[in-house]
């Protein structure tokens, strides 16, 4: 009963700081929704589970560390002045990639739609179009640190070891759906990997 009070009084305090914020349930996941999601995005996927799903085209703005030192914040403040002086609205999640020693390397924000703005070079980012993939998934729960990214990984490569018809396409990319308000073990985050699904092969009768 404490652990169920202290969640709804943080959620409380952080929807009163930040009205936009409000908590629901999606998919049969309690989380903190602060902004709204590109056209077409699909639901999250539920904390500790995998699946497969269609992540629909889009473009990011993308701000990238120069050196793997820069910290979270200042891509993050680069990428916020970017939508800011272009009037574009703030959506969610925001995709965040990391090097094998979890460092961070890169950090997007995502359009609301094809139509926003245009490909490029623009205020410090770089704005791409990504096409629509299949995507295996993983729902975290937890800060936006390179533990979490780590232990998804772990489960993503479960998953995929046991399905070989999904070959891994890229690197892993990892989207956080929540501001730094939000307390850590409110935060929700997905962890996707793009793969090429090749159709079952069923073995002969014999």
């Amino acid at each position: 009963m404490m652990i169920k009070k202290k969640l709804t009084l943080t959620a409380l305090a952080a929807c009163i700081l930040s009205p936009a914020a409000c908590m629901r349930v999606e998919n049969g996941t309690l989380f903190m929704s602060e902004a709204q999601r590109p056209e077409g995005w699909p639901q999250i996927t539920p904390v500790g589970e995998v699946e497969v799903k269609e992540r629909p085209a889009f473009r990011v703005a993308v701000a990238e560390a120069s050196t793997g030192s820069d910290g979270e914040g200042r891509l993050f403040g680069t990428l916020f002045r970017h939508i800011q002086d272009r009037d574009i609205p703030m959506t969610a999640p925001v995709t965040m990639t990391r090097s094998s020693q979890g460092q961070m390397e890169s950090m997007g924000f995502l359009y609301e739609n094809l139509d926003v703005g245009s490909v490029g070079a623009a205020g410090g980012a770089e704005v791409r179009d990504r096409p629509s993939a299949t995507v295996v998934s993983t729902g975290l729960r937890g800060g936006y640190s390179a533990k979490s990214y780590a232990n998804g990984l772990v489960r993503l490569k479960s998953f995929l070891q046991q399905r070989g018809n999904l070959q891994p396409i890229g690197e892993p990319v990892y989207m956080g759906y929540n501001s730094p308000i939000v307390p850590g073990f409110l935060k929700y985050a997905e962890l996707q990997i793009e793969v090429d699904a090749q159709p079952h092969t069923e073995l002969p009768a014999k």
